[in-house]
């Protein structure tokens, strides 16, 4: 029984770690009459933050994290930036936000059973649920980044791209967060067709 019980604890705790370092959720939408390999040249709008209370959430130096990963995207895809007469316009929206879990721990695991033995010299189980944990509660950051491709003639937006994830509250380590996720986004959901 003892080795059950060290087993399900491993399996829960490995459930656990795999949630808590879960990478980042992406996703993205194409305007369906967008051309996007007829675009050749961007320039930047001014972000749009919406970062809470916490000033390091504001930081340029993440701003500039932003701009370069979406450069290179960009400039994989044939694109140059020209601020005197793009033929898109780039825009990033951040928002961050407190979120809440609950989390429990010290538990161990046990099968239920009713009415005693059955005739069959057997028990009926009914399920199995988790005893003798303690509750706590986890507060953690989490932030979104919106990367928005418009049109500079007619300011329709192009393409959008949705990045989604918990922060891990270093700086470094939230450039990092914004490198891959921008990285993924474009090269899952921005098709290279890069027109002569």
């Amino acid at each position: 029984m003892n080795k059950y019980v060290k087993t399900v604890s491993v399996v829960f705790g490995m459930i656990a770690l795999t949630l808590s370092t879960a990478s980042a959720q992406i996703s993205a939408g194409i305007n369906p009459k967008a051309n996007l390999g007829a675009y050749k040249t961007f320039a930047w709008l001014d972000p749009d933050i919406k970062a809470g209370p916490n000033p390091m959430y504001k930081s340029e130096l993440l701003n500039s994290t932003v701009k370069t990963a979406v450069n290179t995207e960009l400039t994989i895809r044939g694109m140059k930036e020209d601020e005197q007469a793009p033929d898109a316009l780039i825009q990033f929206h951040t928002y961050t936000q407190q979120q809440q879990r609950t989390n429990y721990s010290g538990g161990y695991p046990y099968m239920g059973y009713m009415g005693g033995w059955g005739r069959w010299g057997g028990f009926y189980p009914y399920g199995m649920g988790w005893g003798g944990g303690n509750a706590y509660q986890y507060r953690y950051t989490e932030g979104t980044l919106v990367v928005d491709i418009l049109d500079a003639r007619t300011k329709e937006v192009l393409w959008e791209g949705v990045i989604q994830g918990t922060l891990n509250g270093k700086l470094n380590r939230i450039q990092n967060q914004i490198n891959s996720g921008v990285t993924k986004v474009f090269k899952k959901h921005y098709p290279i067709r890069i027109m002569g």
